[in-house]
C-alpha cells in the first residue's frame, strides 16, 4: 500500500472506532468471574496487512486481554495440520449448531460428536487428542502452536485460568457427557485443564490481528514462510464463516462478509480475504458472547473499504 492508502485506512479505522464508542449496550462478561474484572470501556482494532504492516486505533494498545474462545483456532489449525482433514472431522463435525457455544442440550440431541470445532464441547473433544503423553507435554504443544500462529510468544493469565477452572461447570458437564458416549478417552480433569489453559492465553489487539492475517493469505507470513498449508487456511476460514459466532454467525457474514470468531473477552478475529487480518477489541457483549462495539467496526470497515468477501 502507498501511504495515502494507509493514510486513508487509519482514517476508517478511525471513524469506526470513534461511531463503535457510542454505543452503550452489552455488559462485560461475568459467568467466568475474573473477566469482570475488564474496563468496560476499553475498544480498540488493529489491522495487520500482508507485508506485515500493523495499523492501530483505540486505547492502550499494550493492554492484554485473553483469547477465550478465539484460541480454539489454534487447537483447530495445529490438529489439522498434524492429524489432517479427514481424521480431524471423524472426531468433530463441521455443522453450523444454531445453539448457545456451551450447549449440553444440542451436544445430547444431535451429538454424539460434536456440531463443529468452535463450539466449547468441539474444542474440548479436540483437547483430548493434543498430542503428548504428560499434560506438560500437552501444554508446550499448545504454546508452540500460539507462538507459531501469532507471530510471537504470547502469556497465560493465572488469575484468568483459576477462574476458569473453579467455575467451569458447564464445561465439566460438557466433557462428561462426551466421556459417557465414549468419544473423550482421556481424564476429564486433565482434558478441562488443557481446554481451561489454551482459552487463557493473553493477546494485545494488535498481537491478535496476526492469525487471521495469516488466513486471510493463504497461510504465508509476511516474510514469504509458509506457516500452514493452504487446505487448513481454506477449512479453517470456512468453518469461521459458518460457526465461528455461534447462533450469530448468518447475521454476521450477511453483514460484514468476514469470516470471523468470536470470544466473550472481547475479542472479535476477522479475516479481510486478500487483504488483511483484524482484531477488534471489547468487552461489551451481547448475550451470545459477540462483542457489540466489536461488530460495528467490522462492518463499517466492510462498508467503507469494500472488503466484504463478495465485492
Amino acid at each position: 500500500m502507498t501511504k495515502k492508502d494507509l493514510d486513508h485506512l487509519k482514517s476508517v479505522m478511525q471513524k469506526a472506532l470513534t461511531l463503535a464508542k457510542k454505543n452503550k449496550e452489552g455488559n462485560v462478561a461475568t459467568y467466568i468471574p475474573e473477566l469482570a474484572n475488564m474496563p468496560a470501556e476499553l475498544t480498540s482494532m488493529a489491522i495487520t496487512l500482508k507485508d506485515g504492516t500493523h495499523l492501530f486505533v483505540g486505547q492502550e494498545c499494550e493492554h492484554q486481554i485473553t483469547l477465550q474462545s478465539a484460541a480454539k483456532l489454534v487447537v483447530l489449525i495445529g490438529l489439522l495440520e498434524e492429524l489432517g482433514a479427514e481424521k480431524l472431522f471423524s472426531i468433530v463435525k463441521v455443522e453450523p449448531s444454531g445453539a448457545d457455544f456451551a450447549s449440553v442440550a444440542r451436544l445430547d440431541q444431535f451429538g454424539p460428536e460434536p456440531s463443529n470445532p468452535m463450539l466449547n464441547s468441539g474444542a474440548i473433544l479436540l483437547c483430548n487428542y493434543i498430542p503428548g503423553k504428560t499434560s506438560e507435554q500437552k501444554l508446550y504443544w499448545l504454546e508452540t502452536w500460539v507462538e507459531r500462529l501469532f507471530g510471537e510468544k504470547l502469556n497465560i493469565d493465572g488469575k484468568v485460568f483459576a477462574s476458569e477452572k473453579r467455575t467451569g461447570d458447564r464445561n465439566r458437564s460438557l466433557a462428561y457427557l462426551l466421556k459417557s458416549n465414549g468419544l473423550l478417552k482421556g481424564d476429564v480433569g486433565e482434558v478441562l485443564d488443557t481446554y481451561f489453559y489454551l482459552c487463557s492465553f493473553q493477546a494485545t489487539v494488535s498481537q491478535a490481528s496476526y492469525l487471521p492475517m495469516l488466513l486471510a493469505h493463504g497461510g504465508v507470513a509476511p516474510n514469504g514462510t509458509r506457516v500452514i498449508s493452504t487446505t487448513t487456511a481454506q477449512h479453517v476460514t470456512a468453518i469461521m464463516a459458518t460457526c465461528g459466532l455461534y447462533n450469530e454467525s448468518g447475521t454476521h457474514l450477511v453483514a460484514t462478509g468476514m469470516p470471523a470468531k468470536s470470544s466473550v473477552s472481547g475479542f472479535i478475529l476477522a479475516v479481510a480475504l486478500g487483504h488483511a487480518g483484524i482484531a477488534v477489541m471489547s468487552p461489551r457483549v451481547t448475550k451470545k458472547g459477540t462483542s457489540i462495539r466489536g461488530e460495528i467496526m467490522l462492518r463499517y470497515l466492510a462498508e467503507h473499504l469494500s472488503w466484504h468477501l463478495v465485492n
